[in-house]
């Protein structure tokens, strides 16, 4: 049976494996790699070729025996690695079995700005969502300055969210991630300037959703609250659409996204030129210029100052005010046509005036003498008096043209009553 140890601080909220692995061994004079390959690796079993790689894809029974050690409960160790989030924050860890078919599926399935057919075609083999090519598995690559500056008791933990370029922010100070470099024991930035630069409001606001989407698994958004899943999909369905080259949009969605980058500050596709890279591939200077142009079109979206006409753009504008129904039947247009007539048809049968009138309006439009006759023969059929109605369509016509039948006779004005 594994024994517990006797010290194990808890892990912080969505801290990564390493290092929370890395606090552990601090507190018994070890390092990362020793605790790795002396307490945590079962006997007869080889060790982790990189404890770095233990955020992406930790073994099984390694995430066993540490839950054992600790009392902390085995998914919730899990949850401190990528292969955790499998798949709602990347559909699959494992090759693809069809070349691209990662990437169509994650990226192309849906849209956001532009519709699908708009997507231009293209082909990303070996793909997995967010997980960046030229990291070097290193342990750290962005860290929040202040949480550095405050910690001083050994407990700074540093979240897998931040070893992503999926955010720009630290979701406890809001202040701008640093890039750093080295592993826990020791680091050091990659800039001797740390970047003071404020975040402005909306890539705060997006990435306290990717916070809220990897802590509660939902994210609240305009229209409705959504799965973590569908808020991943749409951010890096977002990022892709604003890579298109300018020049494969139509006029409408070339216009949004020209607008998005000129309000964002930077050059159109981060400063790309030529056709489309990738993302998980590029530097993190430009990553960064990404999540910012993402964060500013989807306040676009929000504020109506553009038009999201993908698939899930829908979900990134408030609910349409709909008036609530009053528990009426539905209006029937027709009921109240044959009430109108019905009441004009009374009056006409007492009134000589009212007849005429209703006989002029029903052959409006009647050429042949023998059309007028029949009409006037249905008004008599219905109990219109003959000697209210004139005889002939000449008759009618002279009548029409005559001051008792004019726009504001009295016929006229009890007909529009």
């Amino acid at each position: 049976m594994t024994q517990r140890w006797p010290l194990h601080p808890t892990p912080g909220h969505g801290e990564a494996l390493t290092s929370w692995l890395h606090r552990l061994a601090t507190r018994y004079g070890m390092d990362l790699d020793q605790l790795v390959r002396h307490d945590l690796t079962p006997p007869g079993a080889p060790a982790p070729g990189s404890t770095g790689s233990l955020d992406l894809d930790a073994p099984s029974e390694l995430i066993t025996i540490l839950a054992a050690r600790t009392g902390v409960p085995v998914e919730q160790v899990r949850r401190m690695t990528i292969a955790g989030w499998v798949p709602w924050l990347l559909d699959s860890l494992q090759p693809e079995p069809v070349p691209g078919g990662a990437f169509d599926t994650y990226v192309r399935q849906d849209s956001v700005l532009v519709t699908s057919k708009e997507h231009p075609d293209r082909e990303v083999t070996n793909w997995r969502a967010w997980l960046p090519l030229n990291s070097k598995n290193r342990p750290v690559s962005r860290v929040c300055p202040v949480c550095v500056e405050s910690t001083t008791d050994g407990s700074l933990t540093f979240p897998l969210i931040m070893q992503l370029p999926i955010t720009l922010t630290c979701p406890r100070h809001g202040c701008r991630l640093d890039a750093a470099f080295g592993s826990y024991a020791f680091f050091g930035w990659e800039h001797s300037k740390t970047n003071d630069r404020p975040a402005p409001r909306q890539v705060v606001i997006q990435d306290a959703r990717t916070e809220q989407a990897l802590r509660i698994g939902t994210v609240a958004l305009p229209r409705r609250t959504v799965h973590v899943g569908v808020w991943f999909r749409l951010l890096r369905t977002l990022i892709e659409e604003l890579s298109i080259p300018l020049s494969k949009l139509r006029t409408r969605p070339r216009r949004s996204i020209e607008l998005i980058w000129r309000k964002v500050g930077h050059p159109a596709r981060a400063g790309i030129v030529g056709a489309a890279r990738t993302y998980e591939t590029l530097p993190w200077p430009q990553q960064e210029m990404y999540l910012e142009a993402a964060a500013t079109a989807i306040h676009l979206v929000e504020t109506g100052e553009i038009e999201a006409r993908g698939t899930l753009g829908h979900l990134l504008t408030p609910e349409p005010d709909r008036p609530a129904h009053d528990g009426l039947p539905p209006r029937d247009i027709w009921d109240e046509a044959r009430e109108a007539m019905t009441e004009a048809l009374t009056l006409a049968q007492q009134d000589p005036l009212a007849a005429e009138h209703m006989l002029a309006i029903l052959t409006s439009l009647t050429r042949t003498e023998k059309t007028f006759r029949g009409i006037r023969g249905d008004l008599i059929d219905l109990d219109v008096p003959e000697a209210f109605l004139p005889p002939t369509l000449a008759a009618m016509r002279s009548r029409r043209t005559s001051p008792g039948l004019s726009h504001n006779s009295p016929v006229a004005i009890v007909h529009k009553t």
